[in-house]
C-alpha cells in the first residue's frame, strides 16, 4: 500500500488505499508549502474526486486571490454602501463553512445587476449554485437557490417574516396564462395551506439583507444544504 506512487492524474479518494500523508507529502512538495495536518485534511476532503493536477491548481489559485474584504475595495465597488460591503463579507465567511466558494472573482450582473457573486459547491464536478448576491447601484439583493420546499414546509411556516414572507409573498409568483402542463420552471408549494405558484427565474430572492438577518439566511441554507 505504502508503495503507491502519486501522480498529477492521481483521484483523490479520502479514505480509500492512499493513506492521508503521502498526499500530504506530495501536495507540500508540488506547492513548496507547508500546511499543518488539521488544515490539509479538511481542505482534502473537499477535493475527492478532482485529480491532484486539478486540486492543486484551484489551491495555488486561491492562496492567491483577494480576500473578499480587500476585493470590495476597489473602485468599481463604489457603489456598495458599508453597510452592504459588511454583509457581503460576513456571508463569505459564513457560507464557505458550508463548502460553498464565490471562486475569488466578481463578474457581470446581466439582467440581474450591475455586478453578480456565485457561491457554488466546492470539490465538486457539478457545480450546484447555492447562492448569488446581485449588485445594484440601489443595493444589493441576496437570492437562494432551493428545491423541495415542501419537504421544509414547517420550518418554513415557523421563520421569522422577512425569511417568510419571501416564500409567502407575491414576488415571482407564476404569471403565465394559460398556465402550462409540467412547466419546468414552476416551483409548486404549499405555506400555511395556501397553493403558492412561483417562476423559478425570479424566486427567492432577499432585498436589501443585513448583517443582522444573516443567521436567519444561513438557517435557511442549512435546513436546505445541510452540512454532512
Amino acid at each position: 500500500m505504502n508503495k503507491i506512487n502519486l501522480s498529477e492524474d492521481t483521484v483523490i479518494k479520502v479514505g480509500k488505499s492512499i493513506p492521508l500523508a503521502k498526499f500530504h507529502a506530495y501536495f507540500e512538495e508540488a506547492t513548496g508549502k507547508t500546511l499543518p495536518g488539521c488544515e490539509f485534511q479538511p481542505w482534502l476532503n473537499m477535493q475527492s474526486g478532482k485529480t491532484l493536477k486539478e486540486a492543486i491548481a484551484v489551491y495555488c489559485m486561491e492562496s492567491e486571490r483577494k480576500p473578499m474584504k480587500d476585493l470590495l475595495i476597489e473602485e468599481r465597488f463604489h457603489i456598495i454602501s458599508n453597510p452592504d460591503k459588511a454583509f457581503i463579507t460576513a456571508f463569505d465567511e459564513k457560507i464557505k463553512a458550508l463548502g460553498y466558494d464565490f471562486g475569488g472573482g466578481i463578474g457581470d450582473g446581466y439582467c440581474w445587476g450591475k455586478y453578480m457573486i456565485v457561491y457554488a459547491k466546492t470539490g465538486v464536478k457539478s457545480k450546484k449554485v447555492a447562492a448569488r448576491i446581485y449588485i445594484r447601484e440601489n443595493g444589493i439583493v441576496l437570492r437562494l437557490f432551493l428545491n423541495n420546499i415542501n419537504k421544509h414546509r414547517t420550518y418554513i411556516e415557523n421563520t421569522p417574516e422577512h425569511i417568510k414572507g419571501v416564500f409567502a409573498g407575491n414576488h415571482g409568483n407564476c404569471g403565465c396564462n394559460p398556465k402550462k402542463e409540467n412547466c419546468r420552471m414552476r416551483k409548486a408549494y404549499t405555506v400555511d395551506g395556501r397553493q403558492i405558484e412561483k417562476c423559478s427565474g425570479v424566486v427567492f430572492e432577499f432585498w436589501n439583507p443585513t448583517e443582522e438577518k444573516l443567521l436567519d439566511y444561513m438557517d435557511v441554507l442549512t435546513k436546505f444544504y445541510p452540512v454532512k
